[in-house]
Order: structure tokens, then C-alpha cells, then sequence
């Protein structure tokens, strides 16, 4: 009889082997797969700076570097355009490529996110490479907007994803949608050609004005979490198993997400800060010092990381955190030896966004609920319970411009005097 056929193997989803693909003509990065050298040594796969046909240099960077391969490739394709050294040209013979390759320098090292900025930066190449300072006006802006709206985010291509935008599972229990670009998202973009644009003219590359028009800001998000849904997601992210194969496991795998609801809740603070958060001073990290005084126990949250510059548009200011806060971070740090605020195995935690969603998707709180609500709740709150308008802004690190026009409405006191007089109450006017 002949042998029975070996069963196949479910195959496995493959990862992009190019990304950055924009057009015939275009550098992208190509994934090599592992090789053995001429010299007879083993090498890993490495991303490859792909341009016309040819390997132009390797990015160094292995199959799981993705954002730092993208990050060299956008250096590849701005050093094609190499910055005019005349100055005081007019507008049309300042190329676009040079004012957005001159940015990028001026940025780099100086920016926490600089691949961010750089993956920006090669979209706006894709449109505007071609094109001089002069062809910069409100028509055109509109045409890159409208251009842009309903395209795959290409940061799919970095989660495995293809370049239709479809994206991967990856472990999310939520359903994950195809991400696509939204108006407010080309506004980001232009915000960055406006400021390599400012950047050019303030160094005098030209003599003319140019003006980068951006559609209209986005309403911000309003939605903030009552008490009995915090409750809920903090209790729900606190006994959150992992399940294996469909079945669920001993493992709690969200304690660490819980930690990062209730700091939020208590301190407003953005969850960059959070995340990164450490019990014992490191450079670049904020940190919270615990300390005792006159017996009692005291935290003190440096949010401004150590070493960094703080940034005009957002404040972390240093502030003294609430006593029922500081019991928890205290058994945190003093009793289950945590070195991190929010950490995983013993690390600091990347980020909790995806964790925190699929909490959410859980517990169908909508998808309005993200990380930052948690900072919209504690101002909240905050309001709610009648805090002084300039303490709560100094303690949040906003502005009380911003408090008063986005929270002000969630005091008691919001408008009172008008609400009095409307009803018959005010003040009486003397007639004698």
C-alpha cells in the first residue's frame, strides 16, 4: 500500500516581505530573508533600501525593526533631495522635497517620536515632492485633504498588515477595524509641511510668504466615564484571565492595565507619562518619589521625564499625589518590589492601548472610550466636585482657558449668577 500522505501544516500569516511601496519608480525597504555568506556564516534577514531595481544599503535593522527600517528609508528618500544652499529665492524655485528634507534635520534627535514625524514627512513627499513653495495655496491644500481622506493609514504595514489597509488580529479580542485616514488626520500632516514651511522662511530660503491652509480643527472628545463604569473597568481589567486555545488559564494578564486605569483616574496625567513612570529616578523617564513625612507617607509625581525638555503645548507639572493613591503605589513599589509604575515583567510596559481596548470592547463601553478619556474623567470629576479652577488646571497641567471652556460646564457653580438673576434672585436695585 502506498504511504498515506503526510498531513499539511496550517499555514502561518506571512509578514509583509516590502513595505513603503508607493509607485513604480519609488525606494522602499525589502525584508531578505536569512542567508548563509560566501565566508560560510549564518546571517539574519535584514530590511534592504530597495531603489529602481537595485539594493541600495542596508537599514541594519531586523525583521521585527519595522519602524526604524521606515524611519531609513524616509532619511533615503530626503537625502535625494539635496537642500538649496542659495537663500532669498523666490517661491518657485524652492522646492518642496528640499524645505521638507531641511525640517527633518532640524527635528532629528530633538523630538520624542521622530519616526513618526519621518513617516509623515514621506507622505507628504509622495504629493508634494514635485512641486516649488509657489504651488503651496488654499486649492491645492484642499486637493491633498481630499486626496488623503479614506486612504489605509500605511502604519498597517508596520502591524503585518498588506498595503490595502487590512489589518491583523494580533491577539485583540476586539474586532479590529481597517484604519483609514480621517480629515483630521491630513490636518496633522500639513501642520508638519506648515512648520517645515515657517522653518524655510524664517532661515530665508525665500523672500515671499507662503500659507499652509488646514481644513478645520475636529471637535474634541467629550466623553468621560461615570463612577460605576471606572469601577467596572478597573475591577474587570483586575481579574481578566488569559485565554489559550479558547479555554481560560490561571494567568491574570491585565493587573498591570488596572494600575494604569487607576493612576489615570487619580492624576489626569497622560498615559505616555504613566507608562513610563518609574519608582527610582532614570534619565528620560518621569518618575514618583515615596517618602515619609511626620509619619505619613507621601508621593510625589515627577511627570516631566528627567533630562527632557518640556514641550510649549503640554505641561507635566510636579505634583502631590492623593493619599489613598500613594497607599497603592506604595505596595507597589515597597511590598511587590515593582521598580515601574505600570510594568510587565519587570519592564516598563510599551504602551496599554491595545490591552485597554479589548477591556473596553469587554465591557461594551463603546468605542469613544480611549486611554485619554481617562484624563477627560478626571477633569471631570474634578469640576464635579467644585475644585478651584486654577488649582485643578495647575494640578492637570492645562491651561485654564482650556479647563473653563471644555469642563466648566460639569461645576456647580458654572454660571450661577446668571442662573440667579434669570430666576428673580439677583441682587436688587436701589431706587432710593
Amino acid at each position: 500500500m502506498p504511504p498515506e500522505p503526510k498531513p499539511k501544516r496550517a499555514s502561518k500569516r506571512k509578514k509583509p516581505r516590502t513595505l513603503g511601496s508607493t509607485g513604480r519608480g519609488t525606494p522602499y525597504i525589502w525584508l531578505r530573508g536569512e542567508r548563509i555568506g560566501t565566508d560560510g556564516i549564518e546571517r539574519g534577514g535584514v530590511w534592504i533600501v530597495m531603489h529602481k531595481g537595485e539594493q541600495i544599503s542596508s537599514t541594519g535593522c531586523g525583521p521585527d525593526e519595522s519602524d526604524r527600517a521606515l524611519e531609513a528609508l524616509a532619511e533615503y528618500r530626503a537625502s535625494l533631495h539635496k537642500p538649496q544652499t542659495l537663500k532669498n529665492q523666490p517661491a518657485h524655485k524652492v522646492a518642496i522635497a528640499d524645505v521638507i528634507s531641511r525640517y527633518l534635520d532640524a527635528k532629528k534627535g530633538k523630538v520624542a517620536r521622530f519616526e513618526e514625524v519621518a513617516q509623515r514627512a514621506v507622505v507628504l513627499l509622495e504629493w508634494w515632492g514635485d512641486r516649488t513653495l509657489s504651488d503651496i495655496d488654499s486649492v491645492t491644500c484642499a486637493q491633498y485633504v481630499a486626496s488623503r481622506v479614506g486612504t489605509p493609514w500605511k502604519s498597517h504595514a508596520r502591524l503585518g498588515s498588506g498595503k490595502d489597509g487590512k489589518p491583523a488580529r494580533r491577539g485583540h479580542s476586539r474586532p479590529v477595524k481597517a484604519r483609514v485616514v480621517t480629515e483630521g488626520g491630513a490636518r496633522r500632516e500639513l501642520e508638519d509641511l506648515r512648520a517645515a514651511v515657517n522653518l524655510a522662511i524664517s532661515d530665508g530660503l525665500t523672500r515671499e510668504m507662503v500659507k499652509v491652509t488646514l481644513p478645520e480643527k475636529s471637535q474634541g472628545r467629550e466623553r468621560w466615564l461615570t463612577k460605576a463604569e471606572a469601577a467596572r473597568l478597573v475591577l474587570h481589567a483586575w481579574r481578566k484571565v488569559e485565554v489559550q486555545k479558547g479555554h481560560e488559564t490561571d494567568k491574570l494578564c491585565a493587573r498591570h492595565v488596572a494600575r494604569f486605569i487607576l493612576v489615570g483616574l487619580r492624576t489626569g496625567t497622560r498615559s505616555g507619562a504613566i507608562c513610563s513612570a518609574s519608582f527610582i529616578p532614570e534619565i528620560g523617564k518621569p518618575w514618583v518619589e515615596l517618602k515619609e513625612e511626620g509619619g505619613q507617607r507621601v508621593a510625589i509625581f515627577h511627570r516631566k521625564a528627567l533630562g527632557k525638555t518640556e514641550a510649549r503645548n503640554k505641561k507635566y507639572p510636579t505634583v502631590r499625589l492623593p493619599d489613598r493613591l500613594v497607599a497603592h503605589l506604595w505596595r507597589w513599589h515597597h511590598v511587590l518590589g515593582q521598580r515601574y509604575v505600570v510594568e510587565w515583567r519587570g519592564k516598563p510596559v510599551g504602551t496599554t492601548q491595545r490591552a485597554f481596548s479589548n477591556l473596553v470592547h469587554e465591557l461594551g463601553l463603546g468605542d469613544d472610550v480611549v486611554r485619554h478619556t481617562l484624563r477627560h474623567t478626571a477633569a471631570t470629576w474634578g469640576m464635579q466636585e467644585g475644585v478651584d479652577v486654577w488649582e485643578l488646571a495647575g494640578y492637570l497641567g492645562m491651561s485654564v482657558e482650556v479647563l473653563e471652556r471644555r469642563y466648566g460646564h460639569h461645576s456647580p457653580a458654572h454660571m450661577e449668577g446668571a442662573r440667579a438673576a434669570m430666576d428673580g434672585r439677583g441682587r436688587k436695585r436701589r431706587t432710593g
